[in-house]
């Protein structure tokens, strides 16, 4: 399990400044009718065509209509005609920040192009609604605007729609600029981002997708892949997103990756790992075992880092913590202590870690303790994690599992 990610989800949520209380950021009784009217449009569609991205080995079909308009610099752009006055736009890219990041900034640009299309300035942009959800194994994010252009009786609403998901080698996001078509407007972004997951290889022995909520509002994922390669050493990717409301208008995004490699007996060999903030690259570092000791370099916040760690003895990788719990939770022992090393948490310094068997509560039987972190998880007894609850101050978080293949040990 990669424990930094709890780190990132708190202290990003921060930011998080209004109360939220329903996926739906703005309640919809509170617009007049004809607006609830449009909001309840649906459409089924069933038609199909195809779509062939040679880069990505996609040779698919796709829900609705796919036409490509644009093909050049990493970037595949088609508008898919689903029978609505509006197309679907998906845009599939080789090089993005993530799906949090790049989903808000698909968002912008299209806010700018809905302006030059009506010849209206924009005058009012709102978050109308967030959620996180899962493509099969593949998590994805989704966002919804609501705007308003120009000013008086010439003003006119609309609400723009946007979905995005990151495949092996690529991103995809999808918006719809209408009001309503909710549940067609998911079915065709899920069939673009299988186009691109069908032909893709899985050499994982486990890999599992969390959905992260933050006072009960999804904001966000976190998601996990384990590899073992012929040595027998095990290769370790670990993805976030989140997506945090600051206020109506404002929105809070962070995508990190996390690569490390461990032994099979659970320690860490090495890791990097780097973190994008509202478009900017907020850290950068990878940790070596270098001449007895481990040295740390990297960037934050644009400054350079370079220190070796005090911590001398050897380090629990993501994967020895799953071997750890599943003897916890196998054993006579109860509880064990361990150092491991995670930028989110603090690049400079190994963090101990103490992982307790618990009994008689009805929200886990595992204990995290990370200094003035504790987190509650309910796992199996091969150690996979159905959920997890964190409470500091008047913060919760909670980690669901949306899904999983395989055991997290060997």
């Amino acid at each position: 399990m990669k424990l930094g990610s709890i780190v990132t989800s708190l202290s990003f949520s921060s930011f998080l400044a209004f109360n939220v209380s329903a996926v739906e950021l703005v309640n919809l009784n509170d617009f007049p009718g004809w607006f609830k009217e449009a909001m309840g449009r649906d459409t089924k569609v069933t038609n199909t065509s195809p779509i062939e991205i040679a880069d990505f080995q996609v040779n698919s079909s796709v829900l609705g209509q796919a036409t490509l308009q644009d093909a050049s610099d990493g970037t595949w752009y088609y508008t898919i005609d689903i029978g609505t006055d509006s197309p679907v736009e998906c845009y599939a890219f080789n090089e993005f920040d993530g799906p949090a990041n790049s989903l808000y900034s698909i968002v912008e640009y299209s806010l700018s192009g809905v302006e030059t299309l009506n010849e209206k300035t924009l005058s009012g942009q709102f978050n109308y609604a967030i959620d996180v959800g899962v493509v099969d194994a593949t998590p994805y994010l989704s966002l919804d605007t609501l705007y308003t252009l120009g000013e008086g009786d010439e003003k006119v609403s609309g609400l723009l729609k946007g979905l995005s998901a990151e495949t092996d080698n690529s991103l995809q996001v999808c918006i719809h600029n209408e009001m309503g078509y909710q549940d067609a407007f998911v079915a065709v972004f899920k069939s673009f981002v299988r186009a691109f997951t069908e032909a893709q290889p899985s050499p994982e022995f486990y890999k599992s997708t969390y959905q992260v909520l933050i006072n009960d509002i999804p904001m966000g994922f976190t998601r996990e892949k384990y590899i073992e390669d012929n040595e027998g050493d095990v290769e370790i990717e670990v993805g976030t997103a989140f997506m945090i409301p600051v206020d109506e208008t404002s929105i809070a995004r962070s995508d990190s990756v996390a690569f490390s490699w461990s032994s099979p007996d659970g320690s860490l060999i090495n890791a990097s790992e780097y973190s994008i903030e509202n478009s900017t690259m907020a850290s950068s570092f990878e940790i070596n075992y270098v001449e007895d000791a481990w040295q740390v370099k990297g960037e934050l916040q644009g400054k350079p880092v370079e220190i070796e760690l005090a911590h001398k003895d050897w380090l629990l990788s993501n994967y020895g913590s799953y071997l750890e719990s599943v003897n916890i939770l196998n054993s006579d022992s109860n509880s064990g202590s361990f150092y491991m090393w995670t930028a989110d948490a603090d690049p400079t310094a190994a963090i101990e870690v103490v992982i307790t068997e618990m009994a008689d509560n009805p929200n886990g039987n595992i204990k995290i303790d990370m200094g003035p972190m504790v987190m509650t998880m309910l796992s199996d007894k091969k150690g996979v994690i159905s959920k997890g609850i964190m409470q500091q101050g008047g913060l919760k978080m909670d980690m669901v599992l949306m899904h999983f293949e395989g055991n997290p040990t060997l």
